[in-house]
């Protein structure tokens, strides 16, 4: 029979900065027995953890050491035949191997996943972004040069999450009247940032409903 200790062959961190977590993570580790495999793009942002990164965890971690090494996958988002694949690994670990997984929230991972690890949730009390918007007397202009700002960028998934949750609070502060199918394009930004589309392609959108509810209050 299994002990708790011994069923739980990892841990599964659940938090909005990863990076912070990651440094807390990584601080006291023995480097020669650690790997990290956190999907970016060329650009340093953020990617979906695909099969072929669950192949590379699967590799290290069928590489024979005579000391624990510790596996830390991180990403916004895994795909379901990524966790499948991870799947068989996490219920019949190899020896010596320690599995830390980080994710913005349980729902990203299947629960027979979660099943195997120990969770810990960290709260995150940092303000939202202040968008450089006068939504009062929002223009064409204004929104031009926002998108322009945007398409510069490479923000992480939960920083777009988290200007996207910061124009909807700044509406709401305003006292600009959106409308239910105006609620509901909010909601649907937050899932196009879960899905990786582009900032100024989630805010475009957004940003026009805003303008419209604005002048429809000015009739």
């Amino acid at each position: 029979m299994q002990t708790q200790q011994e069923f739980f062959i990892g841990e599964l961190h659940i938090c909005a900065n990863f990076n912070e977590v990651l440094s807390n993570l990584t601080h006291n580790k023995d480097k020669e027995n650690l790997r990290i495999l956190y999907p970016r793009d060329e650009n340093g942002k953020e990617q979906e953890f695909k099969i072929d990164n669950a192949r590379e965890v699967i590799a290290h971690a069928y590489i024979a050491c005579s000391q624990v090494k510790t596996l830390i996958l991180c990403a916004p988002k895994y795909r379901i035949e990524a966790q499948n694949a991870l799947l068989k690994i996490l219920e019949e670990p190899p020896i010596n191997t320690q599995f830390i997984m980080i994710a913005p929230s349980k729902n990203a991972l299947l629960p027979t996943i979660i099943s195997r690890l120990r969770i810990i949730t960290y709260k995150d009390h940092k303000e939202l972004p202040r968008l450089e918007l006068d939504l009062c007397k929002l223009d064409l202009k204004q929104i031009y040069n926002f998108l322009q700002d945007c398409n510069k960028q490479h923000r992480s998934v939960q920083e777009v999450k988290e200007r996207i949750q910061a124009l909807l609070l700044s509406a709401h502060k305003h006292q600009i009247p959106l409308g239910n199918q105006d609620l509901q394009a909010f909601d649907k930004a937050i899932k196009q940032a879960d899905c990786f589309v582009r900032e100024n392609l989630i805010f475009a959108p957004l940003l026009l409903k805003v303008r419209s509810a604005v002048l429809k209050a000015r009739m």
